[in-house]
């Protein structure tokens, strides 16, 4: 007898005006039953506010506190905001599955709930170790990024640290960032990663059980000495949760996050926005997500995968 379908939880982070976001929605719902549905708001976007946003999307949303800035750990807070809202309120689910508004399904989400319910895995998210070989990041980016910890200058000194930024190659002590920033990064030992322990990196979206996700935010709550050295780091929204649940050990994570990504060429971390002409590239059935889209640039690729969703996903 097959194992039930999994009962899906989606959080929705977005930064936009609502329309992106509710036709999102609309494509998650469609012959899932009925999963529940949580958006994060960002009113600091531009994009009016969390409640304007609920009124408009028919779903739960929250707004954040403070501006989610790129490279910051508040880019990542709001999921662990996320968990902690649903355990408050006592929503039943069995996965949480973390995406941006400028995410859309490539196949049916009842495949993914068929999926989940039968996998032995406890979560779906991109990890490697963040220092040496063996992941996609350049040579002593991991580092850069996690072994330091990063004190915010003032604006007006980011031509001078751009003039001074040679000092970066000469020493590991200090580091100048001028792109999520500009700060300055001071090396203060090994911090909370001891005994040949690292950090470990990845993407920002995640498909975790239940389980996977409290622990994290818990881990969260209580202070955890990686969770504080991660908040001075430059984009822990993609290395937190996943050194968190890698270095408790238990729980077996698959080393994808369902999503298919256009990053060749991008110099600046951020995939490419995605139109017709990636429709082969998002149909092959690898997938259960894509990103980023975006509806003003090109809708076409959006009613395309509508079509598909509509004809069950088939490849």
């Amino acid at each position: 007898m097959p194992d039930p379908p999994a009962r899906l939880c989606f959080f929705i982070q977005n930064h936009r005006p609502p329309a992106q976001a509710a036709r999102l929605i609309s494509a998650l719902r469609r012959g899932a039953g009925d999963p529940f549905v949580l958006v994060g708001h960002d009113p600091f976007a531009g994009a009016g506010t969390a409640e304007e946003a609920e009124r408009t999307l028919g779903v739960p949303v929250f707004g954040f506190p403070h501006p989610a800035r790129r490279g910051y750990f508040s880019l990542i807070r709001p999921w662990f905001e996320a968990v902690e809202w649903l355990a408050g309120r006592g929503i039943p689910y069995d996965w949480l599955v973390y995406l941006s508004a400028q995410d859309y399904p490539t196949r049916p989400v009842a495949q993914l709930a068929a999926l989940l319910g039968s996998t032995r895995a406890d979560g779906f998210l991109r990890h490697w170790p963040a220092y040496g070989p063996g992941g996609p990041w350049r040579k002593r980016q991991g580092r850069r990024r996690y072994a330091l910890q990063y004190f915010d200058a003032p604006p007006a000194l980011a031509p001078l640290l751009w003039a001074l930024r040679w000092i970066n190659g000469l020493q590991p002590f200090v580091h100048l960032h001028r792109v999520y920033g500009p700060r300055v990064g001071v090396w203060r030992g090994e911090g909370p990663f001891t005994g040949g322990r690292v950090p470990y990196g990845g993407t920002q979206w995640s498909v975790l059980r239940r389980a996977c996700a409290e622990f994290a935010a818990g881990r969260a709550r209580s202070g955890d000495p990686v969770v504080r050295w991660f908040e001075r780091t430059v984009c822990p929204d993609e290395a937190v949760v996943q050194t968190l649940l890698v270095h408790d050990g238990r729980f077996r994570l698959d080393d994808d996050d369902l999503h298919f990504t256009a990053m060749a060429g991008s110099r600046t971390g951020r995939p490419r926005v995605l139109g017709m002409k990636d429709l082969p590239s998002l149909l092959t059935g690898r997938h259960f997500f894509a990103r980023k889209f975006d509806a003003e640039t090109d809708s076409r690729v959006l009613d395309a995968l509508d079509r598909h969703l509509a004809a069950g996903g088939e490849v």
